[in-house]
């Protein structure tokens, strides 16, 4: 009897006790990349207010094909889409720079123009609040549009999101390095909930400034009752700005920038897992850095772009600045490091939030909204660079970049009214000059864009598969 007890005791031991296991060891999941020919259609910001599919179509039919044309068509969704009359939304004390809000009918558009993923990680996420954020994240899945970069938390925020493509699986993974305080997401912990907000990577500045100038602030900050401020190393803090020495005697100031370790960290995991778990990855940043008049990338974006990559990204999809900057190809693929705008339709809104007027010292009662928005966007959107970009398709084979085709679009910074922003082809001789713009940004970064019948091409593999 006493054998059977200590026999039925031993059997029991599974169900209540686990027994210690050596630790796993985890190595690199293989990934597995797009097999034959994928192409991806990009464009930048998508400011793109009300919706416009039918008048498209009937004016740009080529570049509405350009867009339906690729296997996958990325942008940067830069607005919030709201129903006044029933959202939980409200305009909150401090935006992006204005409070951008699209019609109800936008996202549904967006994906008739032929979009199929987006970001949503940007410095105007939460221009309506959470509230506004997450229900812009809701139209934009009613409408199947795939989307990254906010959430109700930052792991939320962070995750790859996957489009299941007929070519491959096709993940994003979005980020801002621009944006107001309030819009960073957090995680919880312990008793206290995480926080909903965008994906945000921290970065600190630093102006470059001669010696001569930096003794000059050393002696002010030595001055300044803030503790904060004052000489560290080489570098002097004053009122809340970092400058060290470094001047290159240049137009503007020279910045350089520090990336949060642990924000970087976190999306680098964040790529290589959506690589592990997809076929595809774009790796999409939103920056305004070092400023919207720097036609040249922050520094850290160039160190960030090829971190992405070499964490497997297949694309790196920068915007931000509202105009382009140059185009590099690292390791076979392409990094684009601002598309600039496909859509800024900022001027022909019928309400705005009545901070803009505080904002911009203007009686509500003393005009219209696009009397305030047409002073506005003179003031700060009349640079003609601010309305040519390009619709960029990238054909892939095997995985690597073989060829980037650069279709210059014009959104008519001449036009008054509500069309002014609104896409269109650009004509020959104007679609010419933006090539050449882009193509004098890129040479630097060591990519050659050719101009071929009003097309840039960026080859890197001929038609007979040897390389250039």
């Amino acid at each position: 009897m006493v054998r059977v007890a200590l026999l039925a005791a031993a059997a029991m031991l599974p169900l209540t006790a686990v027994p210690a296991q050596e630790p796993l060891v985890t190595t690199p999941v293989p990934t597995t990349p797009i097999a034959g020919e994928f192409t991806l259609a990009a464009v930048g910001d998508l400011i793109y207010l009300r919706p416009m599919l039918a008048t498209l179509e009937a004016r740009s039919p080529d570049m509405v094909r350009l867009l339906r044309g690729a296997d996958v068509t990325f942008g940067n969704f830069e607005m919030t889409v709201l129903d006044l009359a029933t959202t939980k939304g409200v305009a909150q004390a401090e935006s992006g720079g204005t409070w951008i809000l699209a019609d109800p009918g936008v996202p549904e558009d967006v994906a008739g123009l032929g979009f199929d993923i987006v970001s949503h990680a940007n410095n105007h996420s939460t221009d309506w609040g959470v509230e506004g954020m997450a229900e812009t994240g809701r139209r934009l899945t009613d409408a199947k549009l795939v989307w990254s970069g906010t959430g109700p938390s930052m792991s939320a925020a962070r995750a790859p999101r996957y489009l299941d493509a007929p070519k491959g699986r096709v993940a994003i993974v979005s980020a801002t390095s621009t944006f107001t305080p309030m819009s960073r997401a957090s995680d919880g912990y312990g008793e206290v909930a995480g926080r909903p907000g965008a994906n945000t990577l921290r970065t600190v500045r630093t102006a470059l400034v001669s010696a001569e100038q930096l003794e000059t602030l050393a002696a002010i900050a030595a001055k300044s009752p803030l503790r904060t401020d004052g000489r560290k190393g080489d570098a002097v803090t004053l009122f809340g700005n970092r400058f060290a020495p470094g001047a290159t005697g240049g137009k503007h100031l020279d910045y350089r920038y520090t990336m949060n370790a642990a924000d970087l960290a976190a999306n680098l995991r964040a790529i290589r897992q959506a690589k592990q778990n997809g076929n595809f990855v774009i790796y999409s940043v939103h920056n305004h850095e070092p400023g919207n008049d720097f036609q040249e990338p922050a520094d850290f974006a160039i160190k960030l772009a090829r971190k992405a990559i070499d964490a497997g990204a297949d694309a790196y999809m920068g915007h931000g600045p509202h105009q382009l900057r140059g185009i590099e190809i690292y390791k076979g693929k392409p990094i684009f490091y601002s598309l600039g705008n496909f859509a800024m339709m900022n001027n022909s809104l019928d309400v705005v939030a009545p901070d803009m007027y505080d904002q911009f010292g203007v009686d509500p009662e003393s005009g219209t909204v696009p009397e305030l928005l047409q002073a506005r966007n003179t003031r700060a959107f009349s640079d003609p660079n601010l309305y040519e970009s390009v619709i960029a398709v990238s054909r892939y084979s095997g995985g690597q970049v073989s060829e980037i085709r650069l279709y210059p679009i014009d959104l008519g910074v001449e036009i008054k009214g509500a069309d002014r922003g609104v896409p269109r082809m650009a004509s020959r001789a104007h679609g010419d000059r933006i090539l050449e713009r882009l193509r004098t940004l890129s040479a630097p970064l060591g990519t050659t864009i050719r101009i071929e019948n009003g097309v840039g091409v960026i080859r890197l593999v001929p038609a007979g598969g040897k390389p250039n």
